[in-house]
């Protein structure tokens, strides 16, 4: 088909959508590279608004187009009502850039950043005339490769990937490219990529595969020119990782392990490379991103460096540690802030020490009285139920915590001034790699019954009460950490229809429980499936770099109800990710 009669066709459906803009590219700073000789489409499997602002794939985006004979060229997951009318005309999933089929490009690199676009992968690759099973694959067709945080756990998507990569893709995904642009044929080039110690091979079954750490984390792999949306997304602004990794050990954390150790960035770099995307975009929100930003230990002096270049610059914090956000806080106030969210993630002292949030009530109360004095007028307070060993004490302690935050606030908003307060509380999901790999979820019964006790003893004057779907949370759990025999069901529930699966308006659990039935159990009892110590687990190839007598060590911890110290701080704690050049990196 003709490149030209492809557009004109595309064009025809375009005005047949809504949001068409989803699908029409030519954004600021795109980049279009028609004499590239190896084509690679980069696919986040969820609609745009979600997908273009996704960092990854910012990151992915740019290491490719750096690079002089190979394009990237960006392709999301197209919404139902696109999808459909794709299929009615017949016409291929295209990319951005170009309009090209995806079925042209000589990689398609997937992310998985969350189970619940597990169905999205399978539409992505049908809609691209791509057989969803590597098995089935021929000469013409695409090298699949997956990656992302979801990644590390390959067992329920291995039969559709022909190779799935491990880790941080900053200088180790480069020996990927070299073989994709100088290895003709599908098959030489698989052959090649088996040889990478970071790409797991499903066709090799369960072989050792490592995780791959970006040591150096330098500042030259950030994105600077990232490409700017047309229509909405879910977060509209510049971006600077200003940290990767966490040791504070949280239990329940699957980034906190996956992403260790800690690598800080300079306060110098990160103004600078903020001030460099600010100039390129337009945009007049800066964020500083990191699994706990308020633990960058050059907050102050970043924040600093940058207001005194842009005195009313908006300054986004997210993930906020309790302990330490008080100070970031108060640094990065101004006239235009009016939002911030904590996370205590749990409201008793048990509980914390249980799940290692180590912090206290303490602390807890005086973050809120700090956000509220620094002139923030809503408050977020994240938190999670369902945790193992939870009691109802820990649930009541939600809700006191919920209405101590409103009375702190009334206390200390200058002359009464209007205020809220959002709590919002999701379902514990048990992740791979991590202390609590071996418990399952709580049943849905207890779930629902916490959920609605919440609802009834929580006050809504000035507090809003958030908590998570219980359809989605459960069908996130069976799928966590489900091994080969899993691909069977998320085929079955896509082909039942199953799409857009975080969505609540798209969720079909009816497709789900079908699937899950031909496979002679439930969602249910794979969401509270429960692992022995001595249990092969499905991911249990993967080297995180965590060793497994660590993790088993925490969980024991946990039922002890004792908290670890932060290496960074109270020693090493010899959890195996410091290796070679891979260590602890801070500013201070």
């Amino acid at each position: 088909m003709g490149n030209a009669l492809l557009e004109d066709r595309i064009e025809a459906v375009l005005g047949t959508v809504q949001k068409p803009s989803r699908y029409i590219g030519g954004e600021a700073n795109q980049v279009r590279k028609p004499h590239a000789t190896s084509l690679v489409a980069l696919c986040y499997p969820d609609a745009y608004e979600i997908g273009i602002s996704n960092q990854a794939l910012q990151i992915l985006y740019g290491q490719v187009n750096g690079r002089e004979e190979m394009a990237a060229e960006r392709v999301y997951c197209p919404w139902p009502d696109m999808a459909d009318a794709m299929r009615r005309q017949r016409l291929p999933l295209f990319t951005l850039e170009s309009w090209r089929p995806v079925r042209e490009a000589d990689l398609l690199g997937i992310t998985l950043q969350a189970e619940l676009t597990y169905s999205n992968v399978l539409e992505v690759l049908d809609l691209a005339g791509i057989p969803i099973r590597a098995a089935d694959r021929g000469e013409d067709d695409p090298i699949v490769v997956a990656g992302g945080p979801s990644a590390s756990n390959p067992a329920p998507l291995a039969p559709f990937f022909d190779a799935v990569f491990m880790g941080e893709s900053e200088r180790a995904f480069d020996a990927v490219l070299d073989v994709i642009a100088s290895v003709p044929g599908r098959a030489a080039r698989l052959a090649r990529l088996a040889e990478n110690p970071y790409l797991y091979m499903p066709s090799q079954r369960r072989h050792p595969v490592e995780r791959a750490v970006y040591a150096d984390f330098a500042i030259d792999t950030h994105p600077a020119r990232v490409v700017v949306p047309y229509s909405s997304a879910i977060f509209a602004r510049a971006s600077v990782e200003v940290m990767r990794g966490c040791t504070r050990g949280c239990r329940f954390c699957h980034a906190g392990t996956w992403y260790r150790p800690v690598r800080e960035r300079s306060p110098d770099e990160v103004v600078e490379a903020g001030l460099a995307q600010l100039g390129c975009t337009g945009y007049d929100e800066l964020s500083m991103t990191s699994l706990a930003t308020s633990d960058y230990t050059g907050i102050v002096p970043a924040i600093e460096k940058i207001k005194s270049r842009l005195p009313t610059l908006h300054l986004s914090l997210p993930s906020n540690r309790v302990d330490t956000g008080p100070v970031a806080l108060t640094a990065a106030a101004n006239a235009r802030q009016s939002s911030i969210t904590l996370a205590p993630e749990a409201a008793t002292q048990r509980m914390r020490d249980i799940i290692c949030k180590t912090i206290t009530d303490e602390m807890i109360e005086q973050a809120i009285e700090a956000a509220f004095k620094a002139g923030y007028t809503s408050l977020k307070m994240y938190f999670m139920i369902g945790l193992p060993r939870e009691t109802h004490a820990e649930v009541q302690g939600i809700v006191d915590l919920g209405i101590k935050a409103r009375e702190i606030g009334r206390r200390v908003r200058p002359g009464g001034g209007r205020f809220s307060v959002h709590v919002s509380a999701s379902n514990f999901v048990p992740k791979p790699h991590t202390p609590f790999q071996w418990e399952g979820m709580a049943s849905r019964k207890q779930l629902e019954a916490k959920q609605a006790y919440m609802r009834r003893a929580m006050p809504t004057r000035q507090i809003r009460l958030s908590l998570h779907d219980l359809r989605t949370s459960m069908l996130e759990g069976a799928l966590a950490r489900g091994g080969e025999e899993t691909a069977d069901v998320i085929e079955a529930a896509w082909r039942g229809g199953a799409r857009f699966d975080a969505w609540s308006e798209m969720h079909r659990q009816d497709a789900w429980d079908a699937a899950f039935a031909a496979a002679g159990t439930s969602v249910d009892e794979q969401a509270t499936r429960e692992f022995g110590e001595w249990d092969e687990l499905p991911w249990d190839h993967v080297r995180s770099g965590i060793s497994k007598e660590f993790l088993l060590d925490e969980w024991g911890q946990s039922r002890a109800e004792v908290a670890t110290g932060d290496c960074r701080w109270d020693g090493c704690t010899d959890c195996g990710a410091c290796f070679g050049p891979v260590r602890n990196r801070l500013v201070n």
